[in-house]
């Protein structure tokens, strides 16, 4: 059986059309540091998965973007809107 982060992993790998990724999730409230954690998690956790471009949570104050490679922060108007 996967773990969570596993799971959430092997979602992201499979959909390769997937650039934005947004979760609601409260596995996520189980980080000490959200702020701290939430890179590092979201590196993990997109690591198979390098179509990826934009992920965000509730429970992450910041938006994250992939940018040479790498997670940053950015804010509400750099993230797209997910809006239909």
């Amino acid at each position: 059986m996967l773990d969570f982060n596993e799971f959430i992993g092997s979602l992201l790998a499979s959909l390769v059309s997937l650039q934005v990724f947004e979760i609601d999730c409260e596995v996520l409230c189980d980080y000490d540091s959200p702020t701290a954690d939430s890179l590092a998690l979201i590196a993990k956790l997109s690591d198979k998965a390098p179509h990826l471009k934009y992920f965000a949570s509730l429970y992450f104050p910041e938006y994250c973007k992939r940018v040479g490679g790498e997670w940053v922060f950015c804010d509400s108007t750099e993230f797209p809107s997910l809006a239909l």
